[in-house]
Formats: structure tokens, sequence, C-alpha cells
């Protein structure tokens, strides 16, 4: 039986930049990766996935009914598949009302939790909603069930703390100093063969530059109509330069525990 490895988050901190990546390592042309067309593309809060598979129109639900289907449609999907899932997950881990884990634990390999210093998300993430850092960030994206994120810190212990599901730990910032290294550790813990010639076009296909250029030509799908682009920066300490001292102080206040687990602080 596939089981599914879950790509999990907070917005903003490097799911798809990942996905791209796999999406270009197992493609059989070695051609270009289009961004608009990644195969990795299973979002566990993709609204018409949980329509088409639970019969019910997920707007006809409560966000607490929709938890109670929500481990139904993932076991759905393992059951289908052919091949390893890759899932990108916004949600916190979590339980819902019946007391079942929204990700089980039986039809998981493993959660690759990808994180991103704080201090670079807001700024990131309030360009991405078209909000002002000041302004607090929307638990619901369009389009998408409604995903309970949290905090920056509770969105994170929730993932790391949890015993139910094998959690491999990446930080963007590891991603751009030791990509190759990095990448190939992703695909050992999703249990895919490493060849080393596919890994170097992989990372290289996945460059933020060739990102950037291609949604310059093309466009993105992701990207949300306020903002105005989606490969926006792609620095790992940009943020010293697009917040104040205050948002800084406030952030590091806010998080400094979690923040120091990860070694940011």
């Amino acid at each position: 039986m596939q089981r599914i490895v879950w790509l999990a988050s907070y917005p903003k901190s490097g799911n798809t930049w990942v996905r791209i990546f796999l999406s270009a390592y197992q493609q059989q042309d070695p051609g270009e990766t289009d961004i608009n067309a990644v195969d990795v593309n299973l979002n566990a809060g993709d609204r018409r996935l949980f329509d088409w598979i639970v019969g019910i129109e997920a707007s006809d639900l409560t966000p607490s009914e929709i938890d109670l289907f929500r481990p139904g449609v993932y076991r759905q999907l393992v059951a289908e598949a052919e091949k390893p899932i890759f899932v990108k997950v916004h949600d916190c881990w979590r339980r819902n009302s019946s007391g079942e884990a929204l990700f089980p634990h039986e039809i998981s390999l493993a959660a690759v939790y990808i994180v991103r210093d704080p201090r670079a998300v807001a700024p990131s993430l309030a360009a991405h909603v078209g909000e002002s850092i000041a302004a607090e960030s929307r638990n619901r994206l369009a389009g998408q069930l409604h995903q309970q994120m949290g905090s920056w810190s509770q969105h994170v212990t929730s993932w790391l703390d949890q015993i139910e599901v094998p959690v491999h730990l990446i930080r963007y910032e590891d991603l751009h100093r030791s990509p190759h290294q990095v990448f190939r550790s992703i695909l050992q813990v999703a249990g895919l063969p490493v060849d080393d010639g596919q890994l170097n076009v992989a990372v290289e296909q996945g460059r933020f530059q060739r990102l950037q250029a291609q949604e310059e030509a093309v466009g993105f799908k992701e990207r949300m109509g306020s903002s105005v682009r989606f490969f926006r920066r792609g620095q790992v300490d940009g943020w010293r330069h697009e917040l104040s001292t205050a948002q800084i102080a406030r952030i590091e206040a806010d998080h400094g525990a979690v923040m120091t687990r990860l070694g940011y602080l």
C-alpha cells in the first residue's frame, strides 16, 4: 500500500519550492519544468478534491463537519494511489471533534515539515495576501477549505510535538545553503531512489531565478490576485530591510521560545 508524505508548512515557508523540485525530479522529460503544471499538486485543503471524494459540497458544511470527513478523504487517496503521494498541508496537526487525527498515522509515511524564520514569513505572507505587515494574517485562503493554522509557533509545535506521524524537519534557510543535501534527504525520507544526475537537474530547475523568470513570462496560477508576484525575493534575511525595529521586536517576543528551539535566535 502506498502512503502519504505530508509536505507541511506555515504559508510562505518554501512548500512550493519543494513541490517544484519533487516534480522536476520525477518528470520523464528533462526539459524546463512548467511551474503551472507541477505533478506534485495535491493539497489537503483542496475544496474540489473534498467535494469529489465525499460527494457533498463543502460549502454546505461547517468547518467542524468538514473536519469529520477529511481523514476519510485522505484514506481514499491512498486506496487509489499507484505511486508515493505527496500532499501539501498548511493546517496545524490536530484532531477533529470526534478525536480522530486529521492526518491518520496508518496512511502516513512521514511529514516533511518546512520551517522558515517568522521574521521572513511576515513580509512575504503580507505581500502574498495583499495586506500590510501590521495587519492580522488570514486563516482562510480562496478556493480552499477552512485551514486552522494558528500562529507561527502554534503551527510549528503542533507538527513537531505530535508523535503519530514521523517528522523530517527542514529549514528554508538550509535549502538555500545546501539544496543538494536537503533535497536528497527528502527523497530518502520518501523512499525514492536517489539519482545524482536527476538530483542535479532538479535542483537547477528549482533555482529561484528560474522560477521568478518563468512567472514573469507566463504568470503563476498559485499567485493570489492581490499580490504582485508569488516568487517575490526568495531571500534568507531580506526581512532585515523590510521590517521595522518594533516589528522585529514584536515577532521575537511572540515567538522567541520556538525561534530559539529552531536556531533562529
